[in-house]
C-alpha cells in the first residue's frame, strides 16, 4: 500500500514537471518569437488605422503568440496552486495574495487569447461587412485586448514580486531572477519612444528569463 502511494505521488510529481516544461515552452517561445519577427512597434501604433481584409481570419503572428501564451497559462496555474499549497506556512498571507494575483493573472490571459485561435479555427464571413465597421471593431478588440492583457502581465509581476521578497534569504536563484526580469520590463518602456527594436530585445530577455520560474518552482516543490 505504502509502495503504491509512493508511485502514485511520483506520477503526479512527473505530471507537474510537464507542466513546467510546458510552461516554459510557451514563454521561451513568446520571447524567441518577437526576436525572430522584431515586429514595428510604436507606442501610436498598438491600435490599427487600417484593416486588411485578405488576412483577417488568417493564422498570423498574433495568433502564435496566443498559442504560446496559451500554454503558457494553462500550464503555469495548477503549478501556482502546488506552490501556493505547500508553502504556504513560509508566509501565509503573502502566499494567498500572490496566488490570487498569479491566477486571475493566467485566467484573463487565457479569456484574452481563446478568441484569437477560435477566429482561425472557425473563420468568419466578413464579406458582407463593410470595410469601416470591421475596422472599428478590430480597434475596439484591439483596445480589449491590450486592456486585458496590461492588467494580466501587471499582476503577474505583481505576484512574482512577492514571491521574490518572501523567498529572497531561501532561495536566492528564484528572486534575483524575479527581480532581473521585472527590471528588464520596465527598462523597456522608455525605449518604445526612441528606439522600438532595443525596446522588443529588452522585453524579450525578460521573457526569458521569466520562462525559468516555472522550473524553479516546481524544483522548489519537489524537494518537500
Amino acid at each position: 500500500m505504502i509502495n503504491s502511494q509512493s508511485t502514485f505521488n511520483k506520477s503526479f510529481n512527473s505530471i507537474f514537471w510537464l507542466f513546467g516544461i510546458v510552461s516554459f515552452i510557451g514563454i521561451a517561445g513568446y520571447g524567441l518569437s518577437y526576436i525572430l519577427k522584431m515586429p514595428e512597434i510604436s507606442p501610436n501604433e498598438f491600435v490599427p488605422k487600417t484593416i486588411d481584409t485578405a488576412s483577417f481570419n488568417r493564422f498570423g503572428f498574433g495568433n502564435l503568440l496566443a498559442v504560446f501564451i496559451l500554454l503558457y497559462a494553462f500550464a503555469f496555474l495548477p503549478i501556482v496552486i502546488q506552490f501556493s499549497i505547500i508553502k504556504y506556512k513560509t508566509n501565509p498571507y503573502a502566499i494567498i495574495i500572490s496566488c490570487c494575483f498569479l491566477a486571475v493573472s493566467l485566467i484573463l490571459e487565457i479569456v484574452n487569447n481563446l478568441p484569437l485561435i477560435s477566429s482561425v479555427l472557425l473563420p468568419v464571413n466578413i464579406d458582407s461587412i463593410p470595410v469601416e465597421t470591421l475596422l472599428y471593431i478590430r480597434q475596439l478588440e484591439t483596445i480589449k485586448y491590450l486592456a486585458f492583457d496590461v492588467a494580466g502581465f501587471s499582476l503577474a509581476y505583481t505576484g512574482f514580486l512577492i514571491y521574490a521578497i518572501i523567498f529572497y534569504k531561501t532561495n536566492r536563484l528564484l528572486s534575483y531572477t524575479i527581480i532581473a526580469s521585472i527590471l528588464l520590463f520596465i527598462a523597456n518602456v522608455p525605449f518604445l519612444l526612441i528606439e522600438p527594436s532595443m525596446a522588443i530585445i529588452l522585453m524579450a530577455i525578460s521573457i526569458f528569463a521569466f520562462a525559468l520560474v516555472p522550473i524553479f518552482m516546481v524544483k522548489m516543490c519537489s524537494k518537500q
